[in-house]
């Protein structure tokens, strides 16, 4: 049994915490820094602090911490704020290829499948029943989605966000800090910053990466 510090107290922390649960682990503790937001199943372990909070009274030694942190950005500040151990969290009904590569900090939910030499970066969300294909690269802060798909040989830049159901066909690069919509059907390159939405995937903007918090 290990013992995690689970930082943000939200819905997607219950998610995890039930992950780290099934796998035999303990929650020790539960961090969240807008405490006006935190489920209220486990508002009585919650302790206010962190970045938007008490920053001096967070406890960086101790036990290691998975960042329950669904939006991208939060989690990578949060991520270079922290000067702690970072764990991983798999749900015993997902599977991965032995070949394939998670970095720490990164969640991987029930059903998902992840096929062999695929590299996934540090604190990424690898939701529901995504299916990630062989020869992947998942860069860092990216969430795919619930039921996402990519095929082979597809590179998705740190922080972009695969939407709910978004198909990635083979060899495509999506750039860093990118949105795609969910249903989208991505058949070519995205350029960093960019949100993309439809059957075929259009693109409707490119974020000012100066402005974009």
């Amino acid at each position: 049994m290990k013992k995690i510090r689970i930082y943000g107290a939200g819905g997607h922390s219950q998610v995890i915490r039930k992950v780290l649960e099934l796998c035999g682990h303990q929650v020790s503790d539960t961090f969240d820094d807008k405490p006006e937001g935190v489920h209220h199943a486990y508002s009585k372990t919650t302790i206010e602090g962190g970045v938007r909070g008490a920053l001096a009274s967070f406890p960086h030694t101790g036990d290691p911490v998975i960042i329950a942190v669904g939006n991208n950005r939060e989690r990578a500040e949060i991520a270079q704020f922290l000067k702690s151990d970072f764990e991983k969290a798999i749900h015993p009904s997902a599977i991965i290829a032995k070949s394939s590569q998670i970095g720490n900090g990164t969640v991987v939910f029930a059903g998902a499948i992840i096929q062999p030499n695929t590299s996934i970066g540090k604190h990424v969300i690898i939701n529901t029943a995504a299916s990630i294909d062989h020869d992947n690269i998942i860069g860092d802060y990216a969430h795919i989605s619930p039921k996402a798909a990519l095929c082979g040989h597809v590179e998705v830049g740190e922080g972009s966000h695969i939407g709910v159901g978004a198909v990635v066909i083979p060899k495509v690069r999506i750039g860093k800090w990118c949105t795609i919509g969910a249903g989208a059907v991505i058949i070519k390159d995205v350029p960093d910053y960019s949100t993309v939405v439809g059957n075929p995937g259009k693109i409707i903007k490119i974020k000012n990466p100066k402005t974009e918090k």
